[in-house]
């Protein structure tokens, strides 16, 4: 199936984790992809690996996601060279873990100017981009603007979790921020959701899932009835809310649970 094909797809954080999954799972249904990380190496290969398994086009932007000039930029290059962004998929995260009264403030300002400010960067430079095309169309019924997408990637840690203030905090304001997104931009034809993973493997949480010879992957595993997740099943449920059977959908709050319901 070519379900994405003529699609621009533009990915935060694609390097690695959920986000190259994700990247991966739209390439085969032929998308346009572009790429945006810091991480270079990594970027590079999901880029590639995406024009492998399908991509119409696929590219790389190395970028800060905290800097204004640095996103703005970016969305512009894919803008650019694959002619739009149609859709928006916010996956970049950082963890800086710690009880309360050890989190020091470096690592609370880290990971709210990657989570929650990066968020609100690129939603900010599609969006604007995308009323200044639906402004040039014309007064048009809703649904005669082209249909965009935007999807962000909060967490169940937004309820709250021990050890994890600055986490959970960022996790939650994306949360508002996408009801408030879903709000506003819903009068020129963009669909905003979020989806809230509870504990999957990748290498963003690879270091707690290891630490103390495995004891909190044998809580984690202990909590959630299905067990820690595979990045396949977040990304599932993202191209299904970037794709045609979400049309009659917007500003929903998804969460990925493992059958856990409540917190983390």
């Amino acid at each position: 199936m070519e379900k994405f094909k003529g699609k621009s797809v533009f990915l935060t954080g694609g390097s690695t984790g959920i986000g190259r999954q994700t990247a991966l799972d739209f390439a085969r249904e032929g998308a346009m992809v572009t790429i945006f990380d810091i991480n270079e190496s990594g970027g590079t290969q999901t880029a590639e690996d995406c024009k492998a398994v399908g991509a119409e086009k696929s590219l790389f932007i190395k970028g800060d996601i905290s800097n204004f000039e640095s996103v703005d930029g970016a969305i512009q290059k894919a803008f650019d060279e694959m002619g739009a962004v149609d859709i928006l998929v916010n996956s970049a995260g950082v963890l800086r873990d710690a009880m309360i009264h050890k989190l020091e403030e470096k690592n609370w300002d880290f990971v709210i100017a990657i989570n929650l400010k990066g968020t609100f960067l690129a939603i900010q430079a599609c969006a604007k981009r995308w009323i200044e095309k639906c402004k040039e169309m014309g007064n048009l019924n809703t649904m005669e603007y082209p249909d965009r997408r935007i999807i962000n990637i909060s967490s169940m840690a937004a309820n709250g979790n021990i050890g994890q203030m600055n986490y959970s905090a960022s996790k939650a304001g994306v949360i508002g921020m996408t009801l408030t997104a879903a709000k506003e931009l819903v009068r020129y034809n963009v669909r905003t959701h979020a989806v809230q993973p509870t504990m999957v493997a990748t290498p963003l949480t690879e270091e707690l899932l290891t630490k103390q010879e495995g004891k909190f992957k044998e809580m984690y595993e202990g909590r959630i009835p299905f067990g820690i997740g595979k990045p396949s099943y977040i990304s599932e449920v993202i191209l299904f809310l970037a794709g045609p059977e979400s049309i009659f959908m917007n500003g929903n709050i998804i969460p990925i649970n493992g059958g856990k319901l409540g917190d983390l």
